[in-house]
């Protein structure tokens, strides 16, 4: 789909003109002629840029850009203004109303082409992160990072630290601190990059453009925006500087406000960058999670389950249990309390289960009462150990539960099974060895419950008994049992609704 350019200007001429040029390069163009127009085509089409002139019949340019980014609709789109009046104080007035760059007529075309092409590159990045997560929690997310973010570090680039700060004509107090190019190039401290850089002209004089281009190549810069410091005698190559990557261009000799102002643009736009990328990140994890106990969801842990059956060159190959935890009588404490109590119970059990498990556990809610946890590197005596563990945890303090009288006793019952990816590697058909496994640990969970409840059940192979039988007396309600034959020999266990 081709980027969409709305043009605003009052003199027919130019929007024609505009309107070839942008077709020649194949954009599309939306046209206004006044600023009343501008605004109503911007919040009905959502442009991809906004091209206005600053002399409009009745408003001029500054005041469009205004209410564009107060409207949270319009508020990002990309603004560049032209004007035949393009002294300090329109620059300014512009830049402070929230316009990107201010352009001089009559119109540099290269210039005008590549400073749009910089600006739909970075709004085409913002549009993905926001077209990937639902649209209003995407941005509700993004908003509240943005609120929240302590502000961004510029860093000012430089060939020969020593003289780099004392040759610029630039003030110390545009940015935050200086690094030399090799740093930038081979970080010694990935953890502590700064978030924009901006090139000294010593930079760009011993290693030209393409400098732009090697730091958009390395992993750990390729994200963070360029501003090249361009030169007097380069000023020709702006434009190409913009083509290469670099986020802004500014050009000898500097005028501090007017650098503030840029900087102030460039730096908004890669926080709401960081802040979408975030919001993202935050709407995935709440896909994968359970929205009452915060434990991951039944989905997430069968995924998390199948890699762990089959892992790939990358992950380890070691053993593993597979454990199903229940608990025990849930019915009864939504029949008697409340499905609200019950699901205080079910926080509450999350809770401490996770507050007993290794950073690397993985602890999901496998359906109603029911979790499901996988235990990476542990023999089945070292599972069982850290079975007990959370049995313990549930059973020895009572719950104190908001509705109902007096404390509650609470238990769970523990299936566990063990596994090792290392001696399937060769099996085509993995869901059938982990549909397997989770049997053998949904077999041993009901023979827990069948042999009186709060006790931790194992499902037996050689190995494994051979690893279990060392522990058969650490505790007089743990049982180690061969798995029932079959599933129709289970007596009905009563379930609660599932959440």
């Amino acid at each position: 789909m081709p980027n969409r350019i709305l043009v605003v200007d009052d003199m027919s001429l130019g929007r024609i003109v505009l309107r070839a040029k942008l077709s020649a390069v194949c954009y599309e163009s939306l046209l206004a002629v006044s600023g009343a127009a501008a605004l109503k085509l911007a919040r009905d089409f959502r442009p991809d840029l906004v091209l206005m002139d600053c002399s409009l019949p009745d408003m001029s340019g500054p005041d469009v850009c205004r209410a564009l980014r107060a409207d949270p609709q319009t508020a990002h789109i990309p603004i560049v203004l032209f004007s035949a009046d393009t002294g300090r104080e329109t620059r300014l007035e512009a830049l402070a109303a929230g316009a990107d760059d201010v352009l001089r007529k009559p119109l540099d075309e290269a210039y005008l082409l590549s400073r749009l092409r910089a600006l739909l590159r970075k709004r085409s990045t913002e549009r993905d992160y926001q077209s990937q997560g639902k649209t209003s929690l995407s941005l509700d997310l993004a908003h509240r990072q943005v609120a929240i973010n302590p502000g961004a570090r510029i860093a000012l680039v430089c060939h020969d630290i020593a003289s780099c700060g004392q040759a610029l004509d630039l003030s110390a107090t545009l940015y935050d601190e200086v690094v030399s190019l090799p740093e930038m190039l081979n970080p010694t401290q990935p953890d502590a990059l700064p978030d924009v850089l901006m090139l000294a002209p010593d930079v760009i004089d011993l290693h030209g453009l393409a400098i732009i281009s090697e730091l958009r190549s390395r992993e750990l810069t390729r994200d963070l925006p360029i501003v090249a410091l361009m030169p007097a005698p380069l000023r020709a190559l702006r434009g190409m500087a913009l083509d290469l990557g670099a986020e802004e261009v500014l050009q000898e000799p500097f005028d501090d406000l007017e650098t503030k102002l840029r900087l102030a643009s460039v730096v908004k736009r890669k926080l709401w960058a960081d802040a979408m990328r975030e919001a993202l990140s935050m709407e995935l994890d709440l896909a994968t999670r359970d929205p009452l106990t915060a434990l991951f969801n039944r989905r997430h842990g069968m995924l998390h389950l199948g890699r762990m059956m089959i892992p790939d060159d990358r992950q380890d190959k070691t053993p593993f249990a597979l454990v199903l935890i229940d608990i025990d009588n849930f019915k009864r404490i939504n029949d008697s309390f409340g499905h609200l109590a019950g699901d205080r119970v079910l926080v509450e059990v999350a809770r401490r289960m996770s507050s007993v498990i290794r950073a690397g556990d993985m602890l999901s809610r496998y359906g109603g009462e029911e979790f499901l946890l996988t235990l990476p590197g542990l023999t089945a005596r070292a599972a069982r150990k850290m079975a007990e563990r959370i049995r313990n945890a549930i059973e020895a303090e009572s719950f104190s539960v908001k509705g109902v009288p007096g404390a509650l006793r609470v238990t769970v019952s523990i299936g566990v099974a063990t596994h090792d990816p290392a001696a399937m590697l060769s099996r085509a058909d993995h869901t059938l060895d982990m549909e397997a496994l989770i049997d053998a640990a949904d077999r041993a969970l009901h023979q827990a419950k069948e042999t009186g409840r709060n006790r931790v059940s194992m499902a037996v192979n050689a190995k494994a008994a051979q690893d279990a039988c060392c522990l058969s007396h650490d505790h007089a309600s743990a049982a180690v049992s061969a798995p029932l034959p079959t599933h129709q020999h289970r007596p009905a266990e009563p379930r609660a609704t599932l959440y």
